[in-house]
């Protein structure tokens, strides 16, 4: 049984000019889970522990299971200022919502 670990992490920034500072891919439209890509060194995502390859289980209190990935970057935008993630770290997340598609999904700075 693989093993993982649930994270919340809650950021909170001064202007929605200062970037979050990492990078998703992923999405239902790709039939793979929403995942970090890319931590940038001493952001705001860095600073609160995020790590690549971390799947994005929930952004606020909206679960990513059915998300397609310009529908995830909406919903962080909506976030504001204060940017509040569940992250699986280890096992990807257990859904059979996922096909098995090659696409290579997108990813946005975030």
């Amino acid at each position: 049984m693989p093993s993982y670990t649930m994270l919340n992490v809650k950021m909170q920034r001064d202007s929605n000019s200062t970037p979050w500072g990492f990078r998703m891919q992923g999405g239902k439209d790709f039939g793979c889970p929403l995942q970090i890509q890319k931590v940038n060194p001493s952001s705001l995502a860095e600073r609160c522990g995020m790590q690549a390859n971390d799947y994005i289980v929930k952004i606020g209190q909206t679960s990513t299971e059915h998300l397609k990935h310009p529908d995830a970057q909406e919903t962080i935008k909506q976030q504001n200022n204060t940017l509040e993630l569940t992250l699986q770290r280890g096992a990807p997340p257990d859904t059979n919502d996922y096909n098995s598609r090659a696409d290579f999904p997108p990813h946005q700075l975030m």
